[in-house]
């Protein structure tokens, strides 16, 4: 089975357009998009990221000024770094058949996942996020001198509370909703997000043309491979309540039931029994 999932992630990669990689058994992904510089640090050196390249479970990942990388996982979740971001692969177990966990650690930047298969969290400076099958978007950084952390749910659920186990409290973000969670502070109630952050964000973990080029909606059948590319959706959101981080200028109404795409697509890589 461990052998009909390689060659099925190998089928995929084809399916995308990429030529097949051999992947050595800590392999847990693949580069599928980078738009300027981004690097993959591993065992205390710096490789420049390209398409194709191989994402091991020892890998941080990062990118420079105006730069993106996008990034497949073997449990079909996919990473999108904007710039200036850094992301470090804390835990990933896969197992075909069996209820995987990956860990990630966003250290700075930006960051917007699709959930695969597996227990999905991210970890950053100030918060802890658990996802079950979603869409989301991460900000962290610094402001005023105090960390934070933005994280906006596009699609699904996710659970929010503070990386500080002795501060008590939680948030669960549905979609279209956001919350900011400063350093030594409790998880505030979740907000809708504004329009122009919704925007703000997704257009920050963008690869652009550099994306890899999918059909939408569809499901390509090669062999015993079959990928659904499905693109979610989210209402637009309320534009009446401000971001804490960011000056918002007036925003027009939106039109009513205009739905909002997300820019993120999801990859199910399916297999027969």
């Amino acid at each position: 089975m461990k052998t009909e999932r390689a060659l099925g992630f190998l089928t995929g990669l084809f399916i995308l357009g990429l030529p097949c990689i051999v992947l050595a058994v800590t392999d847990v992904g693949a580069v599928i998009a980078v738009k300027n510089k981004a690097v993959i640090e591993r065992e205390s050196k710096e490789i420049d990221a390209k398409v194709k390249e191989p994402v091991l479970s020892i890998d941080a990942i990062s990118t420079r000024e105006a730069s993106r990388i996008k990034m497949l996982f073997r449990d079909d979740s996919v990473l999108t770094l904007g710039e200036n971001s850094k992301v470090v692969i804390k835990e990933y177990i896969y197992s075909e058949g069996k209820r995987g966990k990956s860990v990630f650690n966003l250290i700075d930047g930006k960051m917007r996942s699709v959930v695969g298969n597996t227990e999905f969290e991210v970890h950053t400076p100030t918060t802890v996020a658990a996802a079950r099958g979603t869409v989301i978007i991460f900000e962290t950084g610094e402001v005023g001198g105090r960390k934070f952390t933005t994280i906006l749910c596009v699609d699904g659920e996710v659970d929010v509370k503070n990386k500080d186990d002795e501060i008590t409290g939680s948030t669960a973000l549905t979609a279209g909703m956001m919350v900011t969670v400063f350093e030594n502070e409790p998880v505030p109630a979740a907000i809708p997000a504004p329009a122009s952050e919704v925007e703000r964000l997704r257009s920050s973990t963008d690869t652009g043309y550099h994306e890899v080029s999918l059909p939408d909606p569809a499901e390509i059948e090669i062999g015993p491979a079959v990928i659904v590319v499905d693109q979610p959706q989210i209402s637009e959101p309320p534009v009446n309540q401000q971001s804490p981080l960011v000056e918002q200028p007036p925003v027009a109404p939106p039109v009513d039931q205009q739905p909002l795409n997300s820019s993120a697509v999801k990859i199910n890589i399916k297999f027969p029994e």
